[in-house]
């Protein structure tokens, strides 16, 4: 089997190791681009979201480099993304690509365990619980990896554009769980920042695939970083991951918070926005950044909760929606507005408290 799947951003590498542990070929698709966005953006109904377009593309440069089964995560309830495989996989039928199609339903672990992947690769399901610990294990690590460099970005951008792909390349060959073990210990030396202090901490909220895919926001919190703000997340695979195993407490502090503002949920990632966004506050944190993709239905209704927020903390929110029209120049512009606020906002309330 020559196995591919849509890129996720740095947790790529936990998602390439779990199907390789489980005996597959991966072939990875290209690095997004341009391209990949075009690809997916001629072969897809014109109104849909971004996500899909990306992960079309993705799937069609993937199968140029070879690939014969493409995986697909499914079954997100009430967001549209997890109704895209059915569109996607016909979408690839009529161009006559020809691949085996499997999409991967997130809600229902045991059938994910003992049926979908032992079925697929034909392997006892203890073999697929190692892959999951591993799979895990490698998550929780590039989750760790993007909280240091988006640390070192802020304080030092240089130093940490020079240390990522050093640290990266340690993350792609740690394979045990000794190894990732190990490379966590490591990729926390490379970023070391000798005691600097970020100027200022934002928090990042939004839909979960631009919450991981930094192409698809046009790589933020690098963006933000250059600016001297460090960006503070808390939405990855390996939580995802623990949300889908019931094991993840901020998904349930999240659902707490969130309800003085959403008493129920829209669907797709709204309530965790909206939480997350509130346990900034609550953490002191110096603003707030929302992003998602232009048309995403829960995360617009998220957008008025976090204007009721702003209104109740004084907290300042900047909310962006992505498409592939979204001007590169606008966004760099809207950015600076809004960390030059934040800091000016942060020296007042020092001045006044001296």
């Amino acid at each position: 089997m020559k196995a591919s799947f849509p890129n996720v951003g740095y947790d790529t590498y936990a998602l390439k190791t779990f199907l390789e542990d489980l005996g597959a070929e991966v072939i990875p698709a290209p690095p997004n681009s341009r391209r990949t966005i075009e690809l997916g953006s001629l072969h897809s109904p014109e109104l849909i979201c971004m996500p899909f377009k990306i992960t079309l593309g993705n799937m069609l440069e993937a199968l140029e480099l070879g690939a014969d089964t493409m995986f697909m995560a499914a079954g997100a309830r009430k967001c549209r993304f997890g109704y895209y495989h059915y569109l996607q996989e016909q979408a690839l039928k009529n161009l006559g690509k020809e691949c085996r199609f499997i999409p991967v339903t997130q809600y229902s672990p045991l059938d994910f365990v003992f049926r979908i992947m032992p079925g697929v690769f034909g392997v006892p399901p203890w073999r697929v619980v190692r892959a999951v610990a591993k799979m895990l294990a490698k998550s929780q690590l590039t989750q760790e990896f993007r909280q240091h460099l988006n640390r070192k970005m802020a304080v030092d951008f240089d130093g940490a554009e020079q240390a990522k792909p050093k640290a990266l390349a340690i993350i792609e060959q740690a394979h045990t769980l000794r190894e990732i073990q190990a490379a966590r210990g490591e990729v926390r030396r490379i970023f070391n920042l000798n005691g600097l202090q970020p100027q200022v901490r934002l928090g990042l909220v939004g839909e979960i695939y631009f919450m991981i895919e930094q192409f698809a926001s046009q790589e933020i919190e690098k963006e933000l970083g250059k600016m001297g703000a460090e960006v503070v997340f808390e939405r990855s695979l390996y939580r995802h991951i623990r949300h889908l195993l019931s094991s993840d407490p901020a998904f349930v502090r999240s659902e707490r918070l969130a309800r003085r503002y959403l008493q129920e949920s829209p669907g797709g990632e709204a309530i965790r926005t909206v939480g997350e966004a509130v346990h900034f506050q609550k953490q002191g944190l110096d603003g707030i950044v929302h992003i998602f993709p232009f048309t995403c239905m829960p995360e617009n209704i998220a957008l008025e909760a976090l204007q009721k927020l702003s209104e109740d903390t004084g907290i300042p929110v900047l909310s962006l929606s992505f498409d592939e029209h979204t001007s590169r120049t606008g966004l760099l512009t809207r950015l600076e507005a809004f960390v030059d606020l934040v800091k000016r906002r942060k020296l007042g309330r020092s001045l006044h408290r001296n």
